[in-house]
């Protein structure tokens, strides 16, 4: 069988070595777009070689690699990893070309990070071997880091270092649970594994509540900050709105703190010495990012540090679900990751387009703009209105499922987050009534509409937002399969 999951890896890695050597922009993005066409049609194999009924692993891949410490090589994509492996592959060619008529310095760089970010995500999400996944976990953090650092904003510096050093501290606060783990397996059965299926399988046999607690807590704080949830987000909104629009999206794409929710963090959290405890820390921390985040959205003056803390709300969808322990709000985390993805490249690659075209994002600044910027207009209305969770467009399945669901768990949670639901509402309407109706703002001068090549790449995700709206089944049958075989090992709690 076709080596799949690392041919995921590889081709957009080599693809990216190729694309730092060009000369020209052209040269530059078209091998770049070349190389997300390429991992774009290895998705598609995969998907459609996928069997959603089953909630084992698929196209694993097991090679020895460092033998003293029982490292392999493990890879495999199973309900967890597949959707998000389609929404990179998906929204990557489309970023390409949203960005291929801008002039950047160093446009060789500047796609090649982009492949890197790539391959270095999905990495994260094939990988069976805590080494393996640590090592892609941090890889992502170089092609970001530049990413904001060259061709940021004017406080590029700062928010490239505050994101660096937020999460990059976080990832050793993870590391230090997944030594742990290894060593009290090790001392356990005589036998090193890093693998991590295995060493999620033995951690309730592994020293006393209070270590595997320690063990459990260290490596889902590293989950929690890269997702990011309150209070470990301050990196995000200097990030986000810093970043080029590519960077910003690239942002979007790094689902690796949701993913590691799903694939090691709940598996281990019924074993923990107080289960309870945890999942009330968890629902909280959910619900409140969620109505914080939709809060500070509100008296946002810069339309795209608006959409940076209503990404943070979103997220709360996220850890709520996880926390709710119910297959089908478990199920709608994981859409929320899916549908979050489309929705937030369509607002940013909106704020980005805005900005180009006027020279500014501060809202009160704007006006009118659907009279000079009318593709703009509709294509930014669908990710606002799918954004605020519009029946019919992705976000509603999504937030619909977590908050329905969770309620079986968490009833006091969701009140306290549906209090969001008008806020959200509020705050996207308002933004996009100052911003593209009313009186045109003649200081802006001759604005232009976005150009052919952005108005199909928006158009595309556009459709994609509409579509999973309407029939989630594609990659929520899967989702759900993973849910249930997730849930299956905490219906002994009782909560």
């Amino acid at each position: 069988m076709l080596p799949v999951a690392s041919l995921l890896i590889l081709v957009p890695l080599i693809f990216a070595a190729v694309t730092f050597f060009t000369k020209t922009k052209e040269q530059a993005a078209g091998l770049a777009f070349l190389g997300s066409l390429a991992t774009l049609g290895l998705t598609l194999y995969a998907y459609l070689n996928f069997d959603s009924n089953t909630a084992a692993m698929q196209f694993f891949e097991s090679i020895e690699w460092i033998p003293l410490l029982g490292v392999r090589y493990s890879v495999g994509i199973d309900g967890v990893s597949m959707p998000l492996i389609l929404l990179n592959a998906i929204v990557i060619p489309f970023l390409i070309l949203y960005s291929w008529k801008e002039e950047r310095e160093a446009p060789n760089r500047f796609y090649g990070l982009i492949l890197t970010m790539q391959a270095a995500v999905i990495g994260v999400f094939v990988a069976l071997d805590f080494m393996v996944f640590y090592i892609f976990w941090e890889l992502t953090l170089i092609p970001l880091f530049f990413m904001v650092n060259i061709w940021g904003g004017e406080k590029r510096a700062h928010a490239s270092y505050k994101f660096f050093i937020y999460t990059h501290v976080a990832s050793l606060v993870m590391l230090l649970g997944i030594f742990g783990l290894f060593y009290a397996s090790w001392q356990q059965t005589g036998v090193p594994t890093f693998d991590i299926r295995e060493l999620i399988g033995q951690f309730q046999f592994l020293g006393s509540g209070m270590l595997r607690n320690a063990i459990f807590l260290s490596i889902i704080f590293g989950f929690l900050a890269k997702l990011p949830i309150f209070p470990f987000h301050s990196w995000l909104p200097d990030a986000y709105t810093e970043a080029p629009t590519a960077g910003s999206v690239l942002f979007i794409l790094l689902k690796i703190g949701g993913y590691g929710l799903f694939r090691i963090s709940l598996p281990m959290l019924p074993n923990t010495g107080n289960p309870e405890l945890m999942i009330t820390v968890l629902g909280l921390l959910g619900a409140f990012s969620i109505v914080y985040g939709a809060l500070v959205a509100l008296r946002q003056k810069d339309l795209k540090r608006m959409i940076a803390y209503s990404s943070l709300s979103h997220m709360g969808y996220v850890l709520l679900g996880s926390a709710g322990f119910v297959a089908l709000s478990v199920s709608g985390a994981m859409f929320q990751q899916f549908s979050h993805g489309l929705i937030m490249s369509i607002m940013f690659m909106s704020a980005g387009a805005i900005q180009t075209g006027t020279g500014t994002r501060i809202i009160n600044n704007l006006g009118g703009l659907a009279k000079k910027m009318p593709m703009l207009a509709v294509l930014m209305m669908v990710g606002f209105m799918a954004s605020l969770g519009l029946p019919g467009l992705t976000g509603f399945i999504a937030e619909f499922l977590v908050l329905a669901f969770s309620y079986v768990n968490l009833p006091g949670f969701v009140l306290l987050a549906l209090l969001a639901i008008v806020i959200t509402a509020g705050y996207h309407l308002w933004a996009m009534q100052r911003a593209m109706f009313g009186v045109y703002n003649e200081k802006l001068g001759d604005v232009r509409d976005i150009n052919s090549l952005q108005v199909f790449s928006m158009a595309v995700i556009a459709l994609l937002v509409i579509y999973f709206g309407w029939n989630p089944n594609p990659v929520l049958n899967m989702m759900i399969t993973n849910s249930e075989a997730i849930v299956s090992l905490v219906a002994a709690l009782g909560v």
